[in-house]
């Protein structure tokens, strides 16, 4: 088993998630920085900035595992992150509970 099979489990779990609404290439590329090159980070980042730069609207249970994915690499808070939830999530992107 990898050393960091449950931080590649949750990347490819938030990559397929997002598999509706990202393009096929792009997934493809974030697949195989997440499988085959050992670059779960770099796939993330990469995924995270092409939904930014092609504005493209996720779920918030998309966000939330892309963000459970970050958060296992200590990233949860990265300016990729927040500006994501602010500008990339469908729905209300403030907390449970309100502001």
């Amino acid at each position: 088993m990898h050393p960091h099979q449950h931080r590649i489990d949750l990347c490819n779990q938030a990559l397929e998630a997002g598999r509706p609404a990202i393009p096929a290439d792009l997934f493809r590329d974030v697949h195989d920085y997440i499988n085959r090159f050992d670059e779960w980070g770099l796939g993330m980042e990469v995924l995270i900035d092409q939904l930014a730069e092609s504005d493209i609207k996720i779920s918030r249970e998309q966000f939330d595992l892309i963000e459970a994915a970050m958060d296992s690499m200590d990233l949860g808070q990265s300016d990729r992150v927040v500006y994501l939830q602010e500008h990339g999530v469908l729905g209300d992107p403030s907390p449970p509970g309100g502001p």
